[in-house]
């Protein structure tokens, strides 16, 4: 691989002392930092590098979203007129029903771009979330080649998706549907599979993820008796896999499935654990989190926020001890930009606080960066830029009138800078994109065949009435 030198930045490094480095340049050789210095000094050791001039930029590792859905991309606002309920069932009838090779292909693509170009470097991402596609292996495979071949670092979740089973699902050949049931044993077996198959050290990897726990919950809105009756046997299997394959695990979590997953002995939470949204969560599960090294995930733009009771306590599940970084939850009702979810993060807090002192910039950055890989367990190789790490890099453009003068870096970037000012990124040691020009892919190509997948989508599962204009759309409040 070609050297490459990001050359003359403000190197906001995330390293241990959290140094900040201007007039610096890093070095990156076969995938890995390989120095770090003052810019003239390794202009003159790399001279034969390929050089992305950093002047007048902020050179920090990339952000990490640890709530992506492939499967999202595709499907943005449709149905967003609709009730939460609403809104879940539809999205579980068109992934299961209505998607076939051809979708999934340009949706992986088109998720990839969307996130690399707002500066994420990795994401985590249920295959599928709701209408999770774990009955045929074809579809995971697909999203693991097209993210590899674009350079989307990836975790996918794979796992059963709701009860009770069996399940319906669909296949598509040659513009025909075939449906059939699918069993639980099924889709467990194919999830051991791309366990094997997407292991870690890969650029995309996997883990085990359930949509929830599935107990009786004031949060959970499609709770059903039938459904908590597959809580044990589907905790059962994931915890066999996770100790066959060495992985790690991811659900959403609020109001008392931490509790409940804890008292019930269900073997979910620990140290590989990512618990997603933690709205309304007791000081008891706090403190289930602290002492079972289970980390956060924090989604502060969530449609969820708007709708059920309570917060996500960061300030408190950080001064007991718990990892908390940030996701987008996205793209389906919002972008994913987790550059917005930093300052959504903190004015969230500050404002239920009255504390405009509550989450410094600092540390949040640190959620969106290092926390986040810590929480993955990948912070021993990723997440700061320093010698001997894997080079996920971005920079962000800081001679724009929103982010001049060019002062106090951190501040810039957590309070002013959006994902659209991230003018170059690096994953793994490759250049991704330059000047916001991508350089692994035909930007134009993925978003003209995702326009023409989609038509056929909403074609296919007569959607509609589910993307036109809802009676209460212009001049009302409410």
């Amino acid at each position: 691989m070609t050297d490459l030198l990001l050359h003359n930045g403000v190197i906001i490094t995330m390293d241990p002392e959290r140094r900040i480095l201007e007039g610096y340049s890093v070095a990156i050789r076969d995938g890995c930092i390989v120095a770090v210095g003052p810019a003239a000094d390794l202009a003159e050791r790399f001279a034969d590098a390929r050089r992305v001039d950093c002047t007048n930029k902020a050179v920090l590792p990339g952000m990490v979203d640890l709530h992506g859905y492939l499967g999202g991309s595709l499907l943005k606002s449709v149905g967003e007129h609709s009730d939460g309920v609403a809104r879940r069932g539809l999205a579980e009838t068109v992934l299961s029903h209505y998607t076939d090779e051809e979708w999934w292909h340009a949706e992986a693509r088109l998720s990839a771009i969307e996130r690399l170009k707002m500066g994420t470097t990795c994401m985590f991402s249920m295959m599928g979330g709701n209408g999770t596609r774990t009955d045929d292996m074809r579809y995971a495979r697909i999203c693991a080649e097209e993210l590899t071949s674009i350079g989307l670092r990836t975790r996918i979740g794979v796992g059963p998706g709701r009860p009770p089973w069996p399940r319906s699902y669909s296949n598509w050949v040659d513009g025909k549907q075939i449906e059939g049931p699918v069993s639980f044993e099924t889709v467990i077996d194919n999830c051991d599979r791309l366990l094997g198959e997407l292991a870690p050290g890969n650029l995309v990897d996997s883990c085990l993820a359930l949509s929830r726990i599935g107990n009786r919950n004031e949060h959970d809105p499609v709770w059903s008796a039938d459904r908590e009756a597959w809580v044990f046997k589907q905790a059962e299997a994931v915890r066999e896999l996770m100790a066959k394959h060495d992985v790690g695990f991811w659900t959403h979590a609020y109001g008392n499935a931490i509790e409940y997953a804890y008292d019930e002995k269900l073997g979910l939470l620990g140290p590989k654990t990512i618990l997603s949204h933690c709205i309304d969560i007791s000081e008891r599960a706090i403190g289930i989190m602290r002492d079972t090294g289970s980390s956060a995930a924090h989604h502060p733009r969530a449609a969820r926020v708007y709708s059920y009771p309570g917060r996500c306590p960061i300030p408190e599940l950080m001064e007991a001890g718990v990892i908390v970084a940030l996701g987008s939850d996205t793209p389906s009702n919002h972008d994913c930009d987790i550059f917005l979810d930093m300052k959504a993060a903190v004015r969230m807090q500050r404002v239920h606080f009255r504390d405009p002192n509550l989450l410094p910039p600092g540390k949040t950055l640190e959620m969106a960066t290092i926390d986040g890989y810590r929480a993955l367990g990948l912070d021993h190789e990723l997440g700061s830029i320093e010698v001997g790490k894997k080079a996920d890099i971005i920079t962000v453009d800081l001679f724009q009138p929103h982010l001049v003068p060019i002062d106090m870096p951190v501040y810039r970037v957590v309070y002013q800078a959006t994902g659209r000012d991230v003018a170059d990124v690096v994953v793994d040691g490759r250049l991704i994109m330059q000047g916001r020009k991508l350089q692994t892919v035909d930007e134009a190509e993925v978003l003209d065949t995702a326009q023409g997948v989609y038509r056929k989508m909403v074609e296919r599962a007569d959607l509609s009435a589910h993307t036109g204009v809802p009676d209460h759309f212009w001049g009302v409040a409410r």
